[in-house]
């Protein structure tokens, strides 16, 4: 990480080598700074845009004209700061203790919403009867097919217990586990899919998946618990289900969830050391 910040240091040098003028205070800097490295993910990974070569401009334009300074300003500011020490050092610490709080901020947040969306994360949301007999309630849901509308981004579980038995005549039957969301082509789009075969041999096995879902244009979570290879839907089915359930549980996935200070400090070093052109 360390050899990436210093191109990116080199770069800022460079853009900065022809630009005076206007000097930004120090209140503003720290807004922009934060802003900056949380837009950019500069916090938890070797940035690619911010101040990254004749791009970065363009990048961090609209950052600088929402606090109403230009790009030329900002260079001259960053250019200025760098070479006093004292106000270099205090910028970076305020933009550090910035980050700190709004990190803080978001985990109290997000722990207040765990709370307060308890009732989601224990309901099961199983849409069917949590025991199927295969045997004799099979002609209802020949596949045990489910269609569960998602409540949100965050993390899905879904648990039961298979008990197959050798006279079953399902082929290679198995499960079949995925989120969806309709983009108008016969079979949609699925995602995070998940599937296994079973094991005839009389026993109970207990299944559990967590599927995490970050992708806002699911709608569903769906699947088929007996998929089967039959070409036909005539043959006999033995095998029983139960535990049947699903539970809900939020996450956060806010970009100041994965803020790593330490790594704002060694860019504040490395632009200390690095020498103007």
């Amino acid at each position: 990480m360390r050899r990436t910040v210093s191109l990116i240091l080199v770069s800022i040098f460079s853009l900065l080598s022809c630009n005076k003028g206007y000097i930004i205070p120090e209140r503003d800097m720290v807004k922009i700074l934060t802003k900056i490295f949380i837009t950019d993910g500069v916090t938890s990974s070797p940035p690619h845009n911010i101040l990254y070569g004749h791009d970065s401009i363009d990048y961090y334009e609209p950052i600088l004209k929402s606090y109403g300074y230009t790009t030329a300003q900002f260079d001259s500011s960053v250019k200025y700061y760098s070479r006093n020490t004292e106000k270099f050092d205090i910028i970076f610490d305020k933009v550090v203790m910035e980050l700190t709080r709004m990190r803080d901020k978001l985990e109290e947040t997000s722990k207040s919403d765990t709370l307060d969306r308890n009732s989601d994360s224990s309901d099961n949301l199983w849409p069917h009867k949590t025991r199927w007999n295969m045997a004799i309630e099979y002609s209802t849901n020949p596949s045990l097919g489910f269609d569960i509308p998602v409540v949100d981004l965050g993390d899905y579980t879904i648990s039961f217990d298979a008990q197959f038995f050798p006279d079953d005549e399902g082929v290679n039957v198995r499960h079949y586990i995925f989120f969806y969301f309709d983009d108008g082509t016969p079979i949609g789009v699925r995602e995070n899919p998940v599937f296994a075969t079973y094991v005839k041999d009389g026993n109970v096995h207990s299944y559990s998946y967590k599927l995490t879902l970050t992708d806002k244009q699911i709608t569903h979570l769906k699947g088929w618990l007996y998929d089967s290879g039959n070409s036909t839907s005539n043959f006999k089915r033995n095998a029983i289900f139960s535990n049947l359930k699903v539970t809900y549980s939020p996450r956060n996935f806010d970009k100041l969830d994965s803020i790593d200070t330490r790594n704002v400090k060694v860019i504040k070093k490395l632009i200390k050391k690095a020498q103007p052109l």
